[in-house]
């Protein structure tokens, strides 16, 4: 199992851009320091839900400087609102900057605001993103005649994964076409986080591939603390932040009283703690990561900055890297 840092920061009106940036590169560091694997970094526009983040390509070209060993993730390029050629020029150049150290996720993005506001179709944007990934492939490996990719990839064949929030067919079609997977329990649980597993697999097998060869992350929002009672003093108010401002973004109803919001809330933090997320202790965290693993999960993507202060991020990342070591041991 490998372990990385997942970074989707929600934006409030207090907070101060640069100081913002300051925290997360803090966080990257610490990764970089204590032998995690990688950092996933995402896109998202118009919004302060990910608002930090309107292009992981500068993101990850400035880690790229400050680090030297972590693995880079786009996670993900919403590939119908670029250019793939564009895109295959700015990943190539990254990868060469970072001496070989970039993976891409795709996505076919969900938001209509943003196609609208960028100026790109909504309808065929899966079909946009299966077809501009195969003209990344073909440019990166040199196979386009009409022209030639500068820079060319510092790797060989750098990794894709393809992002799957809800869909089987994604989950799929992501593995007849071998490519790795990127997922998350936001609108899953168990079960269904099962099903998209078999469903890559099946797809896996009848595109002629490997299993054993291909990567599963799995995006968990952590804090990780002494007890649960810490846990919802800690994480509790934040996370409820970080979620109505996702609710908010997905045009979610207005709720019709102070008393129906408390509900609907304290339900969104008990979906997602303890038994499906690391917000939790050592003991209910070893589970989860147990149980994920033994349905197929390969990597473990922390998401840390959704509002926790940074002391006690920390701790709660001193305590993932102690339970990452019992997978390396």
């Amino acid at each position: 199992m490998k372990f990385s840092l997942s970074f989707f920061s929600n934006l409030l009106p207090h907070d101060i851009f640069a100081e913002k940036y300051d925290f997360l590169f803090r966080l990257v560091r610490y990764a970089e320091d204590h032998n995690y694997h990688g950092v996933w970094v995402p896109e998202r526009h118009f919004h302060p839900f990910g608002g930090l983040f309107p292009s992981p390509a500068v993101m990850a070209s400035a880690m790229a400087q400050y680090t030297n060993r972590l693995r880079l993730y786009a996670g993900s390029v919403v590939l119908p609102l670029h250019s793939p050629v564009l895109v295959a020029e700015e990943w190539a150049m990254i990868d060469q900057l970072s001496k070989g150290r970039v993976s891409v996720s795709f996505a076919s993005g969900w938001n209509v605001k943003e196609f609208s506001r960028l100026g790109q179709r909504f309808d065929d944007r899966r079909q946009r993103m299966w077809d501009g990934i195969q003209q990344i492939k073909q440019l990166w490996q040199d196979e386009v005649e009409e022209y030639t990719l500068y820079p060319k990839p510092y790797q060989k064949e750098i990794p894709i994964y393809i992002t799957a929030i809800g869909g089987l067919e994604t989950c799929y079609q992501a593995g007849l076409h071998g490519y790795h997977l990127l997922t998350n329990f936001v609108i899953n649980d168990m079960k269904h986080l099962q099903e998209k597993i078999d469903h890559y697999r099946r797809g896996l097998r009848d595109g002629g591939h490997e299993w054993e060869k291909k990567d599963i992350a799995l995006m968990l929002h952590t804090y990780i603390a002494n007890s649960q009672a810490e846990v919802e003093t800690v994480a509790k108010d934040p996370f409820f932040l970080y979620q109505d401002s996702f609710l908010n973004l997905m045009n979610n109803p207005i709720y019709a009283t102070e008393r129906e919001k408390r509900i609907a809330r304290t339900y969104t933090f008990n979906k997602f703690s303890p038994d499906y997320s690391l917000l939790g202790t050592m003991e209910t965290c070893r589970k989860l990561i147990h149980d994920v693993k033994r349905m197929g999960v390969t990597q473990i993507a922390a998401l840390v900055d959704f509002g926790i202060d940074e002391p006690n991020m920390i701790a709660s990342l001193d305590r993932l890297t102690a339970l990452a070591g019992e997978w390396d041991a």
